[in-house]
């Protein structure tokens, strides 16, 4: 049997850690490995990125957002609302005495010439007058009523009774079966008979009355010296609107009308037909005529196509209620920016009888064109630069800018041109009025000193992220709205542009949102 073979390898030595002196620092185990380096700072740099990008966001969000729209075809009418002050040919009756009025015609009736429209008594004196006819009237009566047999009107003083018995009767038997409307007809009418009655026995003089009569008649004389008559002059429209200006606002003064005149508010007042009438206050006014006159200033832009004998047609509001006249021009006078305008009419002048001072718009055909808010448009100022100044240098214009003994060349984006003059958005970065260009080329350049501007309305158009301004040509507006003539210029607007709502939330080649 064999014997196992002793090894002779020596065995393995265990790691024993060197003991640290007293005086010795531990020894740190380095475990960081170079790939952990990369990573940390592959970290930091995202972390920065990220920060800067959640800046960038809360930046871009806390922006005012820029309102914009989409322009497109559309109408607008009532382009201006105007001032006006109405002209009649008309005349004022006023009250010689304090007293009171009594009627004779309705408002807006006609009333021929001379008729006697009104009368004013004075009730201290006629009612003292009044009582006493009225006592003579009854004694009269008494005398004549016992005599009536014989009276030589008995005939006709039968007759009118006898109507009274007919009516009496008739309505009677109406009244047997229930129906009682006939009541106050039947009243009305034996009130009537009485008073026919009585003014026969009046009328009538005997021996036995003839002082009475006489009596009457004084007091009557009497009566009619405390109650004065007032007749129209000339026939008209009698109306009870008065303001005091009647005289003042004629027909022959209607070229003489002024501005301030027109826009002061004048309130016709209405004369009381229940209330005394005061010495000196007006007691009616006569319209002679049908035609009146209507005088504005109207912008000359309005009035530019206006011809004196043209037509057109004006409308007002008063009292939640359109009136409305069609009126002639009659004649224009042209102003530095507002035109003088008489207008006249034959008709409607009873519904405009209330009115002297009013506001009123014309009526014309609708407006057609792009349909942009008021809100967004602006006035722009550009500069006036000679032809010979410009430079086309590869396709971009430009202008020699001098200033002192250098000279600096600026790109200019033209907006417009004509046969002497381009257009450039003043841009005080650039070019402003006041700065020095030089004009021409060679030994005939010469300085040219920019002093001239022109003032356009335009829009900001936001078709990119920069805004950028486009002039417009307004045809037509109202108070919300303007119709913009189409353009086929680059700087002009189209259809489909979308432009800034509000002009004055953004400025040009501001960024939008």
């Amino acid at each position: 049997m064999s014997k196992r073979r002793r090894s002779t390898a020596r065995p393995k030595a265990r790691y024993r850690p060197r003991p640290v002196k007293s005086h010795e620092k531990p020894r740190k185990r380095s475990s960081a490995k170079p790939g952990t380096r990369y990573k940390a700072l592959t970290v930091a740099v995202f972390a920065m990125l990220l920060f800067y990008l959640l800046g960038y966001i809360v930046v871009f969000m806390s922006r005012p957002s820029v309102p914009t729209e989409t322009v497109n075809y559309g109408t607008i009418d009532n382009p201006k609302t105007l001032n006006g002050l109405i002209i009649r040919d008309e005349y004022v009756v006023n009250s010689s005495m304090t007293g009171e009025t009594s009627y004779n015609y309705a408002e807006n009736s006609k009333v021929p010439k001379n008729a006697v429209v009104c009368t004013v008594k004075d009730t201290g004196t006629s009612n003292d007058i009044e009582s006493q006819i009225k006592k003579i009237d009854k004694d009269i009566l008494s005398a004549q009523e016992s005599r009536k047999d014989i009276s030589k009107n008995k005939d006709e003083i039968d007759r009118i009774e006898n109507g009274i018995a007919n009516d009496v009767d008739n309505t009677a038997y109406k009244f047997s079966s229930g129906n009682i409307s006939d009541v106050y007809s039947l009243k009305t009418n034996i009130q009537n008979y009485i008073d026919m009655r009585n003014e026969i026995f009046i009328s009538e003089i005997t021996s036995s009355t003839a002082e009475l009569t006489q009596q009457r008649k004084e007091y009557e004389k009497e009566l009619s010296g405390s109650v004065s008559r007032y007749t129209a002059e000339k026939s008209g429209v009698l109306s009870f609107m008065v303001d005091g200006f009647e005289d003042k606002f004629t027909p022959e003064t209607v070229e003489t009308i002024t501005k301030e005149q027109i826009n002061e508010e004048i309130k016709p007042e209405y004369i009381s037909k229940g209330v005394a009438a005061k010495e000196g206050s007006p007691l009616f006014k006569v319209v002679e005529s049908n035609k009146w006159y209507l005088v504005s200033y109207v912008p000359n832009e309005m009035a530019a196509k206006w011809e004196n004998g043209d037509t057109l047609e004006i409308y007002t509001m008063y009292d939640d209620t359109e009136l409305s006249a069609e009126m002639k021009i009659e004649s224009t006078r042209l102003g530095d920016t507002e035109t003088y305008v008489v207008l006249s009419s034959d008709e409607n002048m009873i519904e405009f009888l209330q009115l002297r001072s009013l506001t009123f718009n014309i009526r014309q055909n609708a407006y057609t064109g792009l349909k942009i808010p008021n809100t967004a448009i602006i006035e722009k100022t550009f500069l006036k630069i000679p032809l010979a100044c410009v430079v086309d240098n590869l396709g971009q214009k430009t202008v020699i800018l001098r200033n002192g003994s250098s000279d600096q060349t600026v790109n200019i984006d033209v907006f417009t041109s004509d046969e002497q003059f381009a257009y450039v958005l003043q841009d005080y970065k650039t070019l402003k009025i006041g700065d020095t260009l030089l004009m021409g080329s060679g030994e005939s350049a010469s300085d040219f000193k920019i002093s001239e501007v022109e003032n356009y309305k335009c829009v900001y158009v936001a078709n990119s992220s920069m805004a950028d301004y486009a002039v417009i040509e307004i045809v037509g507006q109202n108070s919300e709205y303007s119709i913009v003539k189409p353009s086929s210029t680059s700087h002009g607007l189209k259809v489909y542009d979308k432009i800034v709502s509000d002009a004055k939330s953004v400025e040009n080649d501001e960024a939008l949102n």
